[in-house]
């Protein structure tokens, strides 16, 4: 048994109410998997066989389009789940998960997962508690896909994001841990990259965001939940 897998896995809530001797079957075969930016955690028709915890960096879901265009469905980063949808129903992945940094995660055979969702409620509660909240942020994203602008759009993923995992750096200053390039920016907010590079660029200038090693830094929150509430900047830049 790993000390240091059953302390990576009360990071996740999902596991609060897991009696302890079932804990240490699960402690026992939980594999940490490391992986580089850019690597594939599963491609699109693999089987769902394992069922991925993240503990650090970031990671992207894909959807390939008919067109051959990739649509990038969602990001997730520390103390997410991925993987639960076609665990659930065991039928192969229809996406690809991508990562966008260095990625630390749990594997955990999706067979004990299923067999702990049936035996402990409190569990199985919290999943779908879990699932719940998704749906509502796609249904979220729909509604801001369709009902605003690019800068309206960029500036409610950026928070969604700093609300999901970002970290508080000084009054009205978040930092978000992912690299997140300004096609990534596009593909999440359906529109062209030359089209996200000019808003970013425009937002630099006005020191509302900006990047450094670690990511995006949102430097005045307040002016992107301006423009999140469909606001007009006032700037000559």
């Amino acid at each position: 048994m790993s000390t240091d897998i059953r302390t990576l896995l009360h990071q996740f809530t999902v596991f609060t109410e897991v009696p302890e001797a079932r804990y240490t079957q699960l402690t026992e075969a939980t594999i940490t998997l490391r992986f580089s930016k850019g690597d594939r955690i599963w491609e699109e028709g693999d089987n769902s066989k394992y069922l991925y915890f993240i503990v650090s960096g970031s990671v992207k879901i894909i959807k390939h389009s008919e067109t051959g265009k990739d649509v990038i469905i969602e990001i997730f980063g520390p103390r997410d789940a991925i993987g639960v949808s076609a665990m659930l129903v065991s039928k192969p992945y229809i996406t690809e998960a991508v990562c966008l940094s260095p990625v630390t995660a749990l594997s955990i055979p999706s067979e004990i997962i299923l067999e702990l969702l049936g035996e402990v409620p409190g569990m199985a509660l919290r999943s779908l508690k879990g699932m719940a909240r998704r749906q509502r942020m796609l249904m979220q994203k729909v509604k801001e896909m369709a009902g605003g602008g690019v800068e309206y759009r960029i500036a409610h993923l950026l928070l969604k994001l700093a609300n999901r995992i970002g970290a508080a750096e000084a009054e009205n200053q978040i930092s978000i841990p992912i690299n997140l390039s300004r096609q990534d920016i596009a593909d999440l907010v359906g529109t062209t990259v030359e089209t996200a590079i000019r808003v970013m660029s425009r937002w630099r200038k006005l020191k509302i965001v900006d990047n450094d090693r670690t990511g995006l830094v949102i430097l005045d929150r307040t002016s992107l939940e301006n423009v999140a509430a469909g606001l007009t900047l006032d700037s000559d830049v």
